[in-house]
């Protein structure tokens, strides 16, 4: 036998004991449901929604959702931790954590998980379910499609998701379209800022603050303020951003902690993000958002990305990546123009105010609801038709 026979043929087993082990839960259920009404009434008390860790939410949406219990360290994570493998020791645990959530969501109408390699494991395993399985909702959808095969799989692991929830309109379009899925499986919610849990002092040092570390594209801030007269602060915990560039002796990089980098964005007078806005994700949110929220004036070089959030010219603005000269005449237009740049962060507030952590969740939470009560509708509708007589019959 073969390395691939062994491997099917243990997949194959592995997958109908599953299957097996759910038939039996679902007849249990059933029975013990159907047993007294109090048995009946108790199961309608379950949660709704099974979700991978805690989330802001209003009470009334807090006590339809259960939390997946944290995961404890097995033994071989402690080796692989051991030999400095923490990788391996994510990956490892992600795994045991969706195969823990598989267990446990078929007791719920759906689950709630982040796009990352736990709700993609999650959305695998849903494969052995059939039609029975929960609704799943997907939200953190950070890819960016790579080779064929790393497309397939994504492909093959999205099928089994019912709904993606991605941070701007454009990557509903991109994902579709990348991953060959219909479009009406991804949704569009605006971010939030997070800022709650932070302390920090608003107020105008004179510099310009960028940072972040996720797909930010140092070069071309570096190029845009090089000849400017201008100091700015840039912070980042990855290195490698800056590998080869000629920092220039007005710009101070600093590598902070959360707390650290809203600070210096707090004392900033303009707030640059430099995103590559040729990926297939976008990025950034948190961080234009953070900085609307202190009236702080945005740049940002992903207009296709960001025009869900911002207003060019009204509450930032946008600039043409990669045009190093565009950035640079914007940062000099606010720069030079205070009261302009006063208004715009006045106006940026206003709109980014209203997009907390707790509205996001909840909108999420809808669309999850959405799916439960059409597909309880589906059901009803199925079910009337079945207990129709058939008049051939008669």
């Amino acid at each position: 036998m073969s390395v691939s026979e062994a491997i099917a043929l243990f997949w194959q087993g592995f997958a109908s004991a599953i299957v097996r082990e759910e038939r039996d839960h679902r007849r249990t259920t059933s029975t013990s449901g159907a047993a007294t009404p109090e048995s009946s009434e108790s199961i309608r008390k379950l949660p709704d929604i099974l979700a991978t860790g805690p989330h802001a939410l209003p009470e009334e949406l807090l006590r339809r959702t259960e939390v997946l219990p944290p995961t404890e360290k097995i033994w071989w994570e402690h080796v692989f931790t051991a030999l400095r493998l923490s990788g391996l020791v994510q990956r490892s645990r992600q795994c045991r954590r969706a195969w823990a959530l598989f267990r446990k969501s078929r007791d719920f109408d759906a689950v709630v998980t982040d796009g990352a390699l736990l709700g993609l494991t999650f959305a695998v395993l849903q494969r052995l379910r059939g039609p029975r399985r929960p609704i799943h909702v997907m939200y953190d959808c950070y890819w960016y499609g790579g080779n064929w095969l790393r497309r397939a799989f994504m492909r093959f692991c999205l099928r089994r998701v019912d709904l993606c929830v991605v941070w701007t309109r454009v990557e509903c379009v991109r994902y579709a379209k990348t991953y060959g899925l219909p479009a009406d499986k991804f949704a569009f919610v605006k971010h939030h800022h997070t800022l709650n849990r932070y302390q920090f002092e608003v107020g105008d040092d004179g510099y310009i603050f960028t940072g972040g570390n996720s797909d930010r594209d140092y070069r071309l801030f570096l190029d845009a303020v090089r000849e400017l007269p201008i100091p700015c602060v840039l912070a980042s915990n990855l290195p490698e951003l800056l590998r080869g560039r000629s920092i220039p002796p007005h710009v101070r990089v600093v590598s902070a902690s959360p707390t650290e980098f809203r600070q210096l964005m707090a004392r900033a007078r303009v707030v640059v993000v430099p995103m590559q806005a040729n990926l297939l994700r976008t990025g950034g949110q948190q961080t234009f958002l953070n900085a609307m929220h202190m009236r702080k004036p945005v740049i940002l070089t992903d207009p296709e990305g960001v025009r869900d959030y911002i207003e060019h010219g009204k509450t930032g603005l946008l600039v043409a990546y990669p045009d190093v000269p565009a950035l640079r005449d914007a940062i000099l237009y606010l720069w030079q123009n205070a009261e302009e740049a006063r208004g715009m962060g006045e106006r940026g507030r206003e709109a980014a105010l209203p997009l907390t952590t707790e509205r996001c969740n909840v909108e999420i939470w809808n669309l999850a609801f959405g799916l439960i009560a059409s597909r309880r509708t589906d059901q009803m509708v199925a079910e009337r038709r079945n207990a129709q007589p058939d008049e051939r019959l008669n």
